[in-house]
């Protein structure tokens, strides 16, 4: 949603009046990923349908007003205002879906399915997909901890 606020005042300072269709047509253009079924945006309702009740929830401490819901098998989600925020698969999970798409919870497969990083960083490397990147966090001998999807801008 930040990102679609950004691209409708770029547009408006860059030579007029943009409609929220225009700011909504350039989002829509890139498609959107989901990790086991859940993509940034979701509902409450929609991440119960896909992975059901959570077994444990907390609040997050870095935003407090937000919550991590936990699952059995290392997957975590965060909501924000009823809203996923991030999508989290540690590895612990042997596999991840992404967008259809089986994946082994490895370093070296998540390598070759992401392609080359567009940054990289102690704890990692990601990959930039429109308003979302995708994070591959290790630990500090570079064993793989989890994958993370969660809105570019932070």
């Amino acid at each position: 949603m930040w990102f679609s606020w950004l691209l409708l005042f770029s547009l408006m300072g860059n030579g007029g009046a943009a409609s929220y269709s225009t700011a909504s047509a350039a989002v829509a253009a890139v498609p959107q990923w989901d990790l086991d079924g859940v993509s940034l945006g979701d509902t409450e309702s929609e991440v119960i349908a896909a992975w059901g009740k959570p077994n444990a929830v907390e609040t997050d401490e870095w935003h407090p007003d937000c919550v991590i819901w936990s699952y059995m098998g290392g997957r975590n989600v965060g909501l924000c205002d009823g809203e996923v925020s991030f999508v989290q698969v540690t590895s612990r999970a042997d596999k991840v879906n992404l967008n259809g798409r089986e994946l082994a919870m490895s370093g070296p497969d998540l390598r070759r399915a992401l392609g080359n990083p567009e940054f990289e960083a102690e704890d990692g490397w990601g990959v930039i997909h429109g308003p979302e990147a995708l994070k591959v966090f290790v630990d500090e001998r570079g064993k793989l901890v989890s994958l993370d999807l969660f809105g570019s801008e932070f």
